[in-house]
């Protein structure tokens, strides 16, 4: 414990070096304790800071470090946004409950990027909130999202909602057919 009061204190230090160093400690002994220095030091302005508290948050994983990123989907610092994207992709699956919950949100940025998350987590909790966006979604572009998301999971319990969704816009029925094409579901073409 002293050890992990020792890597608190690092991150919290302010010299580059010593809270580089925290960060991958605090990955590499997985101390849930610090996801929210973390999370903050993604916002950095020296990437290798970012890039240390990213590979933590990677190592770290759990429902705790979902939700402590989710809210950097909304930053108005694309790369910032982007880390917070990509970690999710990788550790999504961890609470897919703030995923979902996240599809529905107001904002149709944040259930555009939601649903690709989605697509990345190859989990069959995904595909029932994806099938939602995809047939009730007002806008086009998640429900476009939602059809990817869908075929990069792969499973058969999509291909209803797919079929059904053959009746959308042109841009909703191409990422559907891709979908469908990537599910092998003959019977649909």
């Amino acid at each position: 414990m002293i050890e992990h009061r020792k890597i608190i204190a690092d991150l919290d230090s302010g010299n580059e070096t010593l809270i580089r160093e925290a960060a991958f400690a605090a990955g590499h002994d997985k101390i849930v304790e610090t996801v929210p220095r973390l999370v903050k030091l993604v916002e950095s302005s020296s990437l290798g800071v970012q890039e240390a508290a990213e590979a933590a948050l990677r190592n770290i994983r759990g429902a705790e470090t979902v939700r402590a990123l989710a809210p950097l989907l909304r930053s108005d610092d694309a790369p910032v946004r982007n880390i917070s994207m990509d970690v999710l992709r990788q550790i999504g699956v961890d609470d897919m409950a703030t995923l979902s919950d996240l599809l529905r949100d107001e904002d149709a940025d944040i259930r555009i990027f939601t649903a690709d998350i989605m697509g990345s987590t190859a989990s069959a909790m995904a595909v029932q909130p994806l099938c939602d966006a995809l047939l009730k979604d007002s806008e086009v572009n998640v429900r476009y999202q939602a059809a990817m998301s869908l075929g990069n999971i792969g499973l058969a319990e999509a291909v209803p909602a797919l079929n059904q969704a053959m009746q959308d816009e042109e841009w909703v029925q191409f990422a559907v057919i891709e979908a469908l094409t990537k599910l092998r579901a003959e019977s649909s073409v």
